[in-house]
């Protein structure tokens, strides 16, 4: 291998090692974003789960049996 084609061959390794460096930083920031909104969203469904809850353990108003004969 010539020094040419070195000087080429490591240009390619610097090109490719920054695309995969700059890759890997924007893969990590979705990440955390997409891990911030988990987050954000598993909070908003155990709220409105203990809202279900404390609905449905409320005690259900009696119905009249008799409503009265015609």
């Amino acid at each position: 291998m010539s020094e040419q084609d070195l000087k080429y061959l490591i240009a390619a390794y610097q090109q490719k090692s920054f695309d995969l460096f700059s890759q890997s930083v924007a893969n990590d920031a979705k990440i955390r974003q997409l891990n911030d909104l988990v987050e954000a969203l598993t909070k908003k469904v155990n709220e409105q789960q203990e809202e279900l809850d404390k609905l449905n353990s409320k005690p259900k108003r009696a119905t009249k049996s008799d409503a009265g004969d015609f």
